[in-house]
Order: structure tokens, then C-alpha cells, then sequence
């Protein structure tokens, strides 16, 4: 059968593409609220612009009311004629949105798609508009029924006159299929519109005009640096201010953007933590959107040039790529402002990935690490000294006795981080700024001395004595012999239930330079310095004295020395001290030549010691002071322990106090007849504090607290001065919350106070 050429009208689905508009292209049902204020919100913007006014004077508004089933949105903006209404609002793909005025006035949506989005949620649109130069407006009418009767046709849309939106705007009413959940459609909607300085009323209450560039939670955030900075990257320019959290995150306040010389309206808050941005345009939110950077970024922007897709669920290309620019921009100059403080630094390990990857280590100046002997310092501090001459080496805490030696030799031993970008940031700092070495850690006695000199048996035997007597460490073998490491000794850990073996180089260059001393009270001193230095930190895992942190149990100390303690009262307060007055003159000084073979034995215990090292043999040069003898019997082995010692000095007192920096202080005071005003840093100053940089002396059976040369005035007596003094000693353990003053004898044994 032949066929005549005809043609015929192709047919459409309607329902079916209202389906995929409503439910497809929106990631939610609700969108259909913010699609009708997001139109009327451009209506008004459009409207501003044309009367040169600003969209947030009173005299524009939207109001939405929600009740039941009915929705009504009604703006005062530019409004549509009835043609606009036919040809614009009602046509699928059509929008009047994409002329010059629409982009200059900053308008939101260009796609088109109209009041057919709503049939998602809706059973009938009503749509009323007029404009401001026609003297009736239009009302237009869509049902569901209406596209069912058209079948595969497309439906015909109801249209009358009408003034309810006389005299300029537009009225969207819509009739929902189901009853609307107030406070869900308000919390969704006041998400995208909080920030739009347009007047949005939500049932009477307004839910926009928020302060898009007040900075969240002001009174948490610290500015850093004093004005308003400009960061550059390449053609762009980004002006903004860097503010930081008490929680120490970075926050960037932008204020706005050029790109190769042209502004470009960019504005808001970026927190350098994981999370979203929201995408804005002139306080719109267009959507959520995540950009991947290493430290993570979250908070909002504004944007002229910021353009969403048609279901608002997303940035278009063009977007993504803006913000992933200044996403990375900003990124680096956060990174900077984390790498100029240390504080921020220990705050922010998230940075070490980033400096790793993009090559910045020259940047770790900052960067704090832990160093053997627990104590911490910059890498900037440690290249410093690898210039003076410092050898530096880095390890693993797994060889934390090894490394502490290390450190007491003069070295810098840096122990490593274990999280991986950071140690492979800070190996790669050490070795290329700071000459540093890795230090395995291994270390072996190559040779085994068998013919020791006198000197060398006595520096053994004084070593032995001094870790018994301040340890109290009964299992342990000393064996003199050649290390393979430049480290004159080395405590290897032993076996369960085995002795500690110590090796000791008697032969190093540390020890064999302390036998020009001669057999004197000076070398013992030293020897017993020795031991503390490079085996305290050691040797306090094995000594009943000390608990696994360093600290000295004094629970277990005061039991065993109660003839010799006593315990002013269980909980630490104010007390009534006891002490000693003493008066010191030129007599009570005994002075120590460094080098003499033999040093005169005073005739009874002198108060001050003077050490005189004129060559600089020991850097011991300088005065020291006794303290009394009772506290010296009670607690004197258990001072040198304590390495955190200072001075203080106020008022007509002088304190010393020595600390193991955990829990347990000595406090040594001196009250003086007259005040204390010291020479200090070219001041005189009424109160001060000292580290003190010289050991105690352990000398003439007694320990003596070297004299900082500033107080020298108020504690030596020069001529036939006569310097009264009132002494005290004492303990205090926090841990135990308790207080020990040393027993001290009777009256009688020690007369020369009432002299």
C-alpha cells in the first residue's frame, strides 16, 4: 500500500517532563519555596537597579505565608505583563534573566524553567503579576487536571485580569497536595536567604538581612597582624584579614578579589577546617559545594561570577574552578601564617603533609621538636647552632637512654616525630639545613681497657659510689672500655632480672681532662655531676627512688629517713618555720684553686665557697653557699637530682629552689637584714628570678648552691663586713600534698649561731 507524504504534530508527555523537572533536576521537593523567592528576589534586584536605589531600602519586600495547604509568595518588584507572563514565565527554557540589566543587577536564576517546577509539590499554580506601567494586572492559572485533560498535548493556561498585585509585583500561590510542615519549609528556606539584604518575611518574622561579613563568634577570634592584608597569586589579589580561634584554627575574612587588574565583588569567611562552603551570589545561597585542599576549608563566599547549575545542587564549571583557585590560594597563605608562629604550628599538624608535598622546609624555622633530653626547641634554634659549630643527629625515642647521652656530650639529638609527614619533614629540615646525622643507635665496645691508671680506677670507684648513693641502684656492672660512638658512657638495657651493664670510656677526652684536678674535693664533685648528667635520666627507670616519670617518691623516701624528717602537716599551707641564723664574714669563705693538687681542709664547715678557675677548666668559677647541715643529712643525696634549680629573690629574701620539674621542690631561703635590690641586665631590680647555669658542689661534706654574680653583694662579705643571715630549708611534694622540714639538732650543737 503506498503511503502519502504527511506530517503530524509530534506529541509530548507532559506529566512525565514535569516529573523530571520537579523531582530530577531539584535535590529536593522543597525547592520549589526557594525557586519562587529566588524569582522574586530577582524581580526586586531588577526593579533597584532601574530606580538606581539599594535592594535593602523598606520600601522593597517578599512575603511568604504558609498555612495548611497553601503557600503565597508576593514581592513589590518589576513585575510581568501579561505577554511576560505568557512568553517568559509559562515557556519551559525561556527566562528574561539574560539580558545585560538582569547580570548587572546581579540576578540569580538564567535557566528558565518557571512556575512548572512547582507541579512537583503542587496541585494548582496560580500566578498574579503586574507591572508598574499597566493598569490591570494579570492572573494566570495551571492545574494538575488541566494537564492531565491536555493528555499529550500541551495544556492551556487559565488567564485573566486582576489588580492583587496592583500596583508593581508578582503573587505566586500555590495549592500543595499535602499539608505543609511550617518549620521545615522555614529552616530550609532561611538557610538560602539569611544573608540576602533584601526584607524576606516568613510568616511576619524576617528571615534575611543577616550580616554576611560580621565574623562569626567574634569574641573567640584573635586577628593576626594589625590591618587588612593583600595576598597575591600570580593576576590574582585577594584582600582580606587572618584571624585565629582560641581552639587555634585559622579563619580568613575576605573583603574582595582583582583578577589581572579587575575587581571582582568576592566576599566572606573561610575556616581551615573540614567541611563545605557555601556558594552565595549577593547573598543567595546557590549551594554547598566541597573543594579538596590538604589542611581541609570550610565557610562561605560571595561572588558575582559564582553560577549554579539548573537543580541548584551544585557549582557549574566555571565556579568550581574559581573557588578551587582561591581555595588554594588561600590555603598557602594559611599554611605561612601557621609556619610564623610555633604555638601554631603544634596546633596545626595537618600542615606538615602540605609543606612536604609542595617543597616548603625552608619554611620549618618554627617548627618545634622534642629533643632527647625531653626538653624542646625550634628547628630555626638548632640551625643555628649547627653554624656554631653543634653536631647534630636524630633518632627514635625507642633509643631514648642512647639519645640523652647523645645530648649531654654537647650534641643536639632531635627525636622524631611519628607521624609520618612530619618526620619526614623534620629529617628532611635537619639534613639539609643543619648537617644533622641519623643516629641508629647502635652501639658496641670495641675495646676492653685492661691497665687502668690510678686516676682511671678512682674515677670508677667515685662512679660507683655516687650511683649507689643517689640511685641506690645495687645491680649494675661498670665496664671501662672504648665506645664506638664519640659518647664517653653507655648504659645498655639489660635482660629481665640481668644487671645493668655501663660502659665507660675512662679514656674519652670528658673524663680524661678532669685528672689535671688532682685527687681533690673539686674532682668528686665533678665526678658525681658526671654521673647525674649522663646517667641520671637513665639510671631513675631502675631506682626505688624515683617513680617510672622522674619524679621522687617521697612516700617511700620519708618512711626509710623519718629520724631525719619531719612532716610539718599533711596538707601544704603556711607554716611557722624553724631555721638557723647564722652571721658570715670574710672568714667563713673558703676558696678552691682549680688545678692545686691539694686544697687546705677548712678547720670546721664553712658557709661560702669560692672557686677560683682562672683558666676556665671546669667553667666552675664563682661563689656558692652551704646549705644547713641538718638538710644536707636528711636530703643532701637527693638535690643533686633535681636539675631544674633557680634563684629568687624579693624583699629582703633570697630563695633557692631545686625541682625534678614533676612534682618535688627544695626550697633553700636566706632572709637578710637589709632588701634586696640586685644589678640585672644593666637594672636595678627590687625582684628577679636566675636559672641557675653552674651544678651544685658536693664539697667538705656539704652541698653548696652557686651564687649568681648579682647577688654576690648581699651574701659575701668583702673586708671586716659582717652579713647576718637567717636560714631555712625545706620540702614540698605536691603529689603527696605534703611538707618536710630536716630535724634539726639541739640547741647546743651549734653554738656559732649566737655569735
Amino acid at each position: 500500500m503506498n503511503q502519502e507524504n504527511t506530517t503530524f504534530q509530534a506529541g509530548i508527555d507532559f506529566e512525565s517532563v514535569l516529573q523530571i523537572i520537579s523531582k530530577q533536576v531539584y535535590e529536593t521537593p522543597l525547592a520549589f519555596i526557594r525557586e519562587n523567592v529566588q524569582n522574586a528576589v530577582d524581580a526586586i534586584r531588577i526593579q533597584a537597579h532601574r530606580e538606581g536605589a539599594n535592594p535593602n531600602a523598606n520600601s522593597y519586600r517578599i512575603d511568604i505565608t504558609v498555612k495548611d495547604k497553601k503557600i503565597v509568595v508576593r514581592d513589590n518588584g518589576i513585575g510581568m505583563s501579561d505577554s511576560d507572563l505568557k512568553n517568559l514565565f509559562w515557556t519551559i527554557g525561556a527566562s528574561g534573566k539574560r539580558t545585560q540589566e538582569a547580570l548587572s543587577a546581579g540576578c540569580v536564576g538564567t535557566f528558565g524553567i518557571g512556575g512548572f517546577a512547582n507541579f512537583g509539590v503542587c496541585t494548582k499554580l496560580e500566578v498574579i503579576s503586574q507591572t508598574e506601567d499597566c493598569e490591570q494586572g494579570t492572573l494566570t492559572r495551571l492545574s494538575e487536571e488541566d494537564i492531565r485533560a491536555a493528555a499529550n498535548t500541551i495544556p492551556s493556561v487559565s488567564q485573566e485580569e486582576s489588580n492583587v498585585a496592583a500596583p508593581r509585583g508578582t503573587v505566586v500561590i500555590g495549592n500543595l497536595r499535602k499539608t505543609a510542615n511550617v518549620n521545615e519549609l522555614k529552616t530550609y528556606l532561611s538557610d538560602f536567604v539569611r544573608f540576602v539584604p533584601i526584607t524576606i518575611h516568613f510568616n511576619g518574622e524576617n528571615i534575611s538581612q543577616k550580616g554576611f561579613l560580621q565574623v562569626d563568634d567574634q569574641d573567640n577570634l584573635t586577628q593576626i597582624g594589625l590591618d587588612t592584608q593583600e595576598w597575591h597569586d600570580g593576576d590574582f589579589v585577594i584582600t582580606g584579614k587572618m584571624f585565629v580561634d582560641k581552639g587555634h584554627t585559622l579563619v580568613a575574612a575576605i573583603e574582595n578579589l582583582s583578577i589581572a587588574g579587575e575587581f571582582v565583588n568576592l566576599k566572606g569567611r573561610l575556616r581551615f577546617q573540614n567541611g563545605a562552603i557555601d556558594v552565595f551570589k549577593r547573598g543567595f545561597k546557590l549551594c554547598a559545594i566541597q573543594i579538596g585542599c590538604t589542611i581541609g576549608v570550610s565557610g562561605r563566599l560571595d561572588c558575582d561570577r559564582f553560577v549554579p547549575t539548573a537543580g541548584r545542587d551544585s557549582a557549574d564549571a566555571g565556579t568550581t574552578s574559581l573557588l578551587g583557585r582561591i581555595v588554594l590560594m588561600l590555603e598557602r597563605i594559611a599554611i605561612d601564617t601557621v609556619l610564623d608562629s610555633s604555638e601554631r604550628i603544634v596546633q596545626n599538624a595537618r600542615i606538615f603533609q602540605y609543606v612536604v608535598r609542595n617543597s616548603l622546609i625552608d619554611k620549618l624555622d618554627n617548627a618545634m621538636v622534642r629533643l632527647a633530653d625531653a626538653s624542646e626547641m625550634t628547628l630555626g634554634d638548632i640551625r643555628g647552632k649547627s653554624q656554631q659549630g653543634v653536631g647534630v643527629f636524630f633518632g627514635t625515642a625507642q633509643k631514648h637512654a642512647l639519645n640523652q647521652i647523645m645530648q649531654a656530650r654537647g650534641h643536639v639529638v632531635v627525636l622524631l616525630s611519628a607521624d609520618r609527614y612530619r618526620r619526614d619533614a623534620e629529617r628532611q629540615y635537619l639534613e639539609q639545613y643543619c648537617a644533622a646525622q641519623p643516629f641508629d643507635g647502635i652501639i658496641d665496645c670495641s675495646e676492653h681497657y685492661q691497665d687502668l691508671t690510678r686516676f682511671e680506677k678512682i674515677f670508677l670507684s667515685e662512679l660507683e659510689f655516687s650511683i649507689l648513693r643517689s640511685y641506690e641502684v645495687e645491680k649494675f656492672h661498670l665496664i671501662p672500655g672504648k665506645l664506638t660512638e664519640d659518647i664517653p658512657v653507655f648504659l645498655k638495657e639489660p635482660s629481665l632480672g640481668q644487671p645493668l651493664d655501663i660502659f665507660i670510656d675512662v679514656r674519652h677526652p670528658e673524663i680524661a681532662k678532669l685528672e689535671v684536678l688532682g685527687y681533690t674535693d673539686i674532682l668528686y664533685s665533678l665526678i658525681s655531676t658526671f654521673c647525674r648528667e649522663y646517667l641520671g635520666p637513665s639510671l631513675k627507670k631502675w631506682s626505688r627512688r624515683f617513680f617510672g616519670d622522674g619524679s621522687l617518691n617521697f612516700e617511700f623516701l620519708s618512711k626509710r629517713r623519718s629520724e631525719l624528717w619531719t612532716l610539718v602537716k599533711d596538707d601544704i599551707g603556711v607554716v611557722l618555720k624553724g631555721g638557723q641564723r647564722d652571721v658570715v664574714t670574710s672568714d667563713d669563705v673558703q676558696q678552691v684553686n682549680v688545678g692545686e693538687q691539694s686544697e687546705p681542709k677548712p678547720n670546721k664547715e664553712k658557709r661560702l665557697l669560692h672557686i677560683v678557675d682562672e683558666a676556665g677548666t671546669t667553667g666552675l668559677n664563682g661563689y656558692y653557699i652551704r646549705i644547713l647541715d641538718s638538710a644536707f643529712k636528711a636530703y643532701g643525696d637527693l638535690l643533686p637530682a633535681c636539675e631544674n634549680r633557680g634563684v629568687v629573690w624579693a624583699g629582703n629574701k633570697i630563695s633557692y629552689v631545686a625541682s625534678d620539674a614533676i612534682s618535688a621542690a627544695f626550697q633553700y631561703e636566706i632572709r637578710l637584714d637589709e632588701l634586696v635590690v640586685a644589678e640585672f641586665n644593666g637594672e636595678e631590680q627590687v625582684e628577679g628570678a636566675i636559672e641557675l647555669q653552674r651544678p651544685l658542689q658536693e664539697m667538705y661534706a656539704g652541698i653548696y648552691f652557686p651564687i649568681p654574680s648579682p647577688l654576690e653583694p648581699f651574701l659575701v662579705p668583702t673586708g671586716d663586713q659582717e652579713i647576718r643571715v637567717h636560714l631555712y630549708c625545706e620540702w614540698i611534694d605536691m603529689l603527696s600534698a605534703k611538707h618536710w622540714l630536716p630535724r634539726e639538732p639541739a640547741p647546743s650543737d651549734y653554738s656559732k649561731s649566737d655569735r
